[in-house]
């Protein structure tokens, strides 16, 4: 036997059979195009999620570098720059110095004076984009809002007063007047507005900080760096390894900490395991199809490739024919669905990006990020090609190992009937329906791949709308959102934080709206209590039952709590309409007695096994204000404050107590409050929206404002991402499992063709035949029907409470109209396509027909 090595023969042949199998080729490429759209607009949305989520921090939390340290006396700074100099990965630093907290009375929003060179501005995302950074001693760059505030027109040249905090001990404040060197546009977003001043300036304005200052958080002229590196790989590994080169220790001070928008792998960054499990059903869902169609098309042609195989070509040669065939598909398929997918990810990017608003500062409009990176292109037709290669196993085995007389008796039998199906003879596989089981029977291995392939679009359907349902908006709602409207001034950070950004002058625009029902108001005041034996013993029991899991400074706060006895106290001032709103732990109490000003109320302990009381009611409380004043009170019973309205930050040790709002006023000297709550009349939100927009924002245009119709439209937007992208997977899903169907009709009814041909000639009708092929494809829709209702019955829960599930506010109700409701379609698509492709060979005579065959 003479084997056959010229390539050019083999390129011929491939394209003889690619000439024979045109419907094939449509399929094939279509299958591909598909599979190489689902992996590229998988990969282009992770990397948008993963992009614009990095970037919206970067923007919220005012850091671009790749770690960052704070807070350093000038003799840790010197050394902290000697080791930036000396590290072989880092690329650039930035360096800045914190001078005082800006004090203007114009400023309606949170203010820092501070020198910084170009890197550290960059990495404060607050490069000047007109003029410069200062360099004469004078000269300060701004943001616009800054100027606004101030009423400055935005033109260098500029002078401007600018008042700072120099001592937070004493209050001493500092008035300079500089000249407007560089301004960049403002964003209120960001936790702090910043005002850039001269390292020369700094140097001789600044005191300098010692050690015991900054543990006490007296910041000002305290060092800071931001540092890049070359790479973002091992960051934390680097970061420690220039700690330890700086000396800085975290038990003694400041170190260099990653910048969290950086980290892939904390919690809430991106799901790994979405995305692997997205993965595998790509996987899954472009094997079927393209599987399906080579293995049908390498059945149909195998009485070829065992002619080919007779007359010399090898088994490695003709399963290089059908790789060929595959790859030359792939040439033109994977173009078209990477195009296609990148065009469906820049579609779907803002939905991806979507996510719930938890405060009034998650409001703003996050930043969507979309890049056509040529790593993410070459990933996802890598994994097409993977695809296509494991759908074709099969196919290359066939051809590999059949020899030529098997070839021959395989495909004529593939248009014999079987064996399967029950008695030759019986009633029932004589009628139509007996014939149409048998049929189904004797490929039954076929049947269960298109089986499968048409449920998991059932099944996708059925998840989407469990996922979307699941949702619980009311949960949602009572966890964030105390009232109709809330207003504050409160960032992402302590720092940042105006704990009194509510002002008199607000609550009577808010007192004045005549479309609100109610507004209540909270105030902050942080104090501390001497503790009572009580209090001591519930400490005692909380530090027995968590001590082994806290770290070195947990441990050092409980010392210190146990040295001083003085506890952390949240004050709170409350006024009647958040009164409303607390929750008691047992009966609730009466505002009449607490506004007298005698009681306080005060919170309880859930994290103990058991709700564990701090005071009773009843119990003495005597309160020493930071203020001086001294008072006693009457406990007057427990309850905790709404989570939307309390205190926003952790910690460790401390207790939440509340007077009525006279009295905190009275007491503490402070008239500002930390939030205002406003209740609407039915029907009237948008009108109370028109007009905090026209009047309460143009007085302080720094208040976030979080109400229910931005909480309505943020929960509707994220829903709304499942439907964007659960819509295209089930239509692709769709698309393939009804190709998948239409293939195996369609070569089961051309393979058939003697057969049918021969059951008309014997007396069996048309009509008899139509029926036979259409339930035959019933069959198929009702198998895919099973196995559809079993993956939603016993995999769902799993599924979907460990990928997408797994937000509090999700409650899983398992369900299958999804699945009955598709059902007519499929139906529909099972009738249609037999009708057809049956009509398409029945168009000859009987005779013409088996004179062809």
């Amino acid at each position: 036997m003479v084997r056959v090595e010229n390539r050019d023969v083999l390129r011929l042949v491939t394209g003889r059979f690619m000439k024979m199998n045109r419907r094939r080729n449509i399929l094939a490429v279509a299958a591909i195009i598909l599979t190489a759209l689902m992996f590229t607009s998988l990969f282009v949305g992770a990397e948008s999620l993963i992009l614009s989520r990095r970037a919206t921090e970067i923007c919220q939390f005012m850091s671009s570098s790749h770690a960052i340290v704070q807070d350093l006396v000038p003799s840790k700074a010197a050394e902290t720059e000697a080791a930036l100099e000396g590290d072989p990965d880092v690329s650039r630093y930035g360096r800045g110095m914190f001078l005082g907290s800006g004090m203007n009375p114009e400023f309606s929003f949170s203010a820092e004076v501070r020198y910084a060179d170009e890197n550290m501005a960059e990495s404060f995302n607050c490069l000047p984009t007109v003029g410069r950074l200062p360099q004469e001693e004078y000269e300060i760059a701004v943001s616009s809002l800054v100027l606004d505030s101030l009423g400055i027109p935005h033109q260098l040249g500029e002078k401007i007063s600018v008042t700072w905090e120099k001592d937070p001990v004493t209050g001493t404040c500092q008035t300079d007047e500089f000249l407007l060197c560089g301004y960049w546009e403002g964003d209120k977003a960001v936790m702090s507005q910043l005002l850039f001043v001269s390292e020369a300036y700094a140097d001789r304005q600044c005191s300098v900080p010692d050690q015991a200052a900054i543990e006490n958080g007296l910041y000002n002229g305290s060092c800071e760096y931001a540092v890049w590196y070359h790479s973002l790989w091992g960051l934390s590994g680097k970061t420690e390894r220039l700690n330890r080169e700086a000396g800085l220790m975290a038990q003694t001070g400041a170190v260099f900490e990653v910048n969290p928008a950086y980290n892939l792998l904390s919690e809430d960054s991106f799901s790994f395991s979405s995305l692997l499990l997205l993965l595998c059903f790509i996987l899954l869902a472009g094997y079927l199809i393209i599987y399906n169609v080579f293995s049908l098309s390498v059945r149909t042609d195998l009485r070829v490739y065992g002619l080919l195989k007779n007359i010399g070509t090898t088994g490695k040669q003709l399963k290089r024919v059908v790789r060929m065939q595959a790859l030359r598909l792939s040439a033109v398929g994977i173009p078209v669905g990477i195009l296609a997918g990148y065009a469906a990810a820049v579609v779907m990017a803002p939905s991806l990006n979507a996510d719930t608003a938890v405060s009034a500062q998650d409001v703003s409009a996050s930043v969507v990020v979309v890049k056509a990176n040529p790593a993410v292109f070459a990933a996802a037709a890598f994994f097409t090609l993977v695809t296509v290669y494991l759908s074709c196993l099969q196919s290359f085995r066939m051809v590999e190992r059949v020899s030529p007389t098997e070839a021959i008796r395989l495909s004529e039998s593939y248009t014999r009937l079987g064996r399967r199906g029950g008695r030759r003879n019986g009633t029932f596989c004589a009628s139509w329906y007996g014939m149409a089981v048998r049929n189904l029977l004797r490929d039954w291995k076929k049947g269960l791949i298109v089986m499968f392939s048409l449920a998991l679009s059932m099944t996708v359907v059925n998840e989407i709308v469990m996922l979307i349902k699941g949702y619980d908006f009311g949960i949602y709602e009572k966890t964030f959102l105390a009232s109709d409207f809330q207003l504050d001034q409160m960032s992402g950070s302590f720092s940042t934080s105006n704990f009194q950004g509510v002002d008199s002058g607000v609550r009577r625009l808010l007192e004045a709206c005549p479309y609100s029902e109610t507004a209540g108001y909270v105030y902050y005041s942080p104090e501390t209590h001497r503790m009572e034996e009580r209090l001591k013993g519930v400490m005692e029991r909380f530090a027995k039952e968590y001590q082994d899991y806290w770290n070195d400074y947990e441990n050092a706060e409980w010392r210190e709590l146990q040295e001083t006895g003085k506890m952390r106290v949240h004050l709170l001032g409350i006024s009647e309409a958040v009164f409303e709103k607390l929750e008691w732990k047992e009966k609730a109490c009466s505002w009449e007695d607490f506004s007298t000003g005698k009681y306080v109320i005060v919170d309880y302990s859930r994290d103990l096994e058991e709700p564990n009381s701090y005071y009773l009611p009843g119990d003495a409380f005597h309160m020493g204000y930071e203020s001086g004043a001294q008072k006693n009170y009457t406990v007057l019973g427990e309850a905790e404050m709404p989570y939307a309205l309390d205190y926003p930050f952790a910690d460790i040790f401390y207790i939440t107590v509340m007077v009525p709002e006279e009295e905190f006023q009275t007491c503490t000297g402070i008239d500002s409050a930390m939030y205002a709550a406003v209740d609407v009349k039915e029907g009237q939100e948008e009108q109370v929206q028109r007009y905090l927009e026209d009047t309460v924002l143009k007085e302080n245009e720094m208040l976030n404002v979080f109400s229910i119709l931005s909480m309505r439209e943020s929960f509707q937007t994220y829903l709304n991402k499942y439907y964007l992208i659960g819509g295209l997977l089930t239509g692709i899903l769709l698309c393939i499992g009804v190709m998948n169907f239409l293939n195996t009709t369609a070569a089961s009814i051309l393979g058939r063709k003697r057969e049918l041909t021969l059951l008309e000639a014997v007396g069996m009708t048309r009509k008899q035949i139509v029926r036979m092929l259409v339930m035959e494809g019933a069959l198929y829709f009702a198998g895919a029907f099973v196995i559809a209702v079993l993956l939603v019955c016993f995999v769902s829960e799993q599924l979907l409470s460990h990928t997408l599930g797994q937000a509090f506010f999700f409650r899983l109700h398992l369900t299958v109209w999804p699945c009955v409701f598709m059902s007519p379609l499929f139906l529909l698509i099972a009738f249609y396509i037999p009708c057809r492709e049956y009509r398409n060979v029945s168009r000859q005579s009987i005779v013409e027909r088996i004179r062809v065959e």
